[in-house]
C-alpha cells in the first residue's frame, strides 16, 4: 500500500514537473517589483530588462538563427511569434506549434500573437477559445511558457477590417479566451493595443485588471529623442502601475529605418537606466523586412552588430 502511494505521488510530481515552466521569466514573479527572482538565463539588456526577438519567419529567419547571428552567449529570453484564426471552424495553431520544439531548446517563453483574422469577435465562441487553450497546452506541457497577445492591436486592426467588430465586442471574445486558459499553468493573458493619440481610446478596450496578467503596447519610434517615459510613460502608469501587471513591449523598432534612429532606440530600451519603471519586465525587438527593414541583427554588417550587441550584458 505504501509503495503503491509513494508511485503515484511520484507519478503527480513528475506531471507537475512537466507543466511547469522549466525556465520562468515572468511565472512566479512578483510584477512590479525590482526582485530579480526567479532568474532567467536569457538574453538582458545592459539595464537588466530581460530581450527578444519577432524573427522574420516568412523570410525564413528563426529563433535560433538569430540567437547565433548576435554571438552572444545567452538565448534570447522570448520569441514573439504570429498565428491567424482563419475560420469560426477552429484553430489549429499550426503556425505555433511548428516552432515548439525549437522553442523548447532555446529556453524562451513564447510570446503568442494569436490573430482572429478569419472571424469577428462575436465568433470567437467557447469553442474557438477551448481550440486556442489546446494549442496552448501543448506548449505549457513542455515547460514553455506562454504569453497570450489574443487580438493583439485590436483598437488598430479594427480600422481596416482586419478584426470584426466593435470593443464590447472584443471584451467579451477577450474574457471567453481568458476563461479557457486561466486554469493552465505557465500561460498568461497579453492584453496590447496599438498606440493611440490619447489614453481614453484605450479604456474602452480594458477588459479588466482581473482578466489580464501582462500589459503592453506596440508602436514605432520616429525620432532619436524617444525615450520609455516620452513613449510608453503614460500607458505604463495608467495599467502596469496602476493595476500592479508585468509590463512588456512585445513589438517596436523604428519608422523610418535609419541606421542612427534604429542604435538610438535601441540603446534607449536596452542601455539607459529603466529603474524607475520596474513593472518593465521584457522587450521584443520587431527583427523584419516589411515596409522598413527594422533588423538590427540579421543581415547587418560586422560593425552594426557589434554596436547593436554592445547594448546587452556581457
Amino acid at each position: 500500500m505504501y509503495l503503491s502511494l509513494l508511485l503515484l505521488f511520484s507519478v503527480l510530481w513528475q506531471e507537475t514537473l512537466a507543466k511547469t515552466p522549466t525556465n520562468p521569466l515572468l511565472w512566479f514573479r512578483e510584477p512590479c517589483s525590482p526582485t530579480d527572482s526567479p532568474y532567467h538565463s536569457g538574453l538582458r539588456g545592459r539595464n537588466g530588462i530581460y530581450w527578444g526577438w519577432n524573427p522574420d519567419i516568412e523570410r525564413g529567419d528563426n529563433i535560433s538563427m538569430i540567437n547565433r547571428a548576435t554571438g552572444h552567449p545567452a538565448n534570447a529570453s522570448t520569441v514573439s511569434i504570429f498565428s491567424q484564426i482563419n475560420s469560426p471552424s477552429g484553430f489549429d495553431g499550426h503556425q505555433l506549434l511548428r516552432h515548439l520544439s525549437e522553442i523548447k531548446r532555446t529556453g524562451a517563453a513564447l510570446i503568442a500573437s494569436v490573430m482572429p483574422n478569419g472571424l469577428s469577435f462575436n465568433e470567437v465562441t467557447p469553442a474557438i477559445a477551448a481550440d486556442i487553450a489546446n494549442v496552448v497546452r501543448q506548449f505549457t506541457d513542455q515547460g514553455i511558457e506562454v504569453w497570450l497577445r489574443f487580438a493583439h492591436e485590436m483598437n488598430w486592426y479594427v480600422r481596416p477590417g482586419t478584426y470584426r467588430g466593435n470593443s464590447t465586442q472584443f471584451i467579451k471574445a477577450w474574457r471567453t479566451v481568458h476563461s479557457a486558459v486561466k486554469d493552465i499553468e505557465g500561460c498568461m493573458m497579453f492584453w496590447c493595443p496599438n498606440n493611440a493619440k490619447t489614453m481614453d481610446l484605450y479604456d474602452e478596450w480594458w477588459p479588466g485588471p482581473e482578466y489580464v496578467d501582462i500589459v503592453g503596447m506596440d508602436i514605432y519610434a520616429s525620432k532619436t529623442t524617444a525615450n520609455f517615459r516620452n513613449i510608453y510613460g503614460g500607458f505604463y502608469e495608467a495599467y502596469a502601475k496602476r493595476y500592479r501587471k508585468h509590463f512588456v513591449i512585445p513589438e517596436t523598432a523604428t519608422k523610418p529605418d535609419t541606421a542612427e534612429l534604429k542604435q538610438s532606440w535601441l540603446k534607449a530600451l536596452a542601455s539607459d537606466d529603466l529603474s524607475a519603471y520596474p513593472c518593465l519586465k521584457s522587450i521584443s525587438w520587431f527583427e523584419l523586412r516589411k515596409s522598413f527593414d527594422y533588423r538590427v541583427v540579421m543581415g547587418q554588417g560586422n560593425d552594426v552588430m557589434k554596436k547593436s550587441m554592445g547594448n546587452f550584458r556581457g
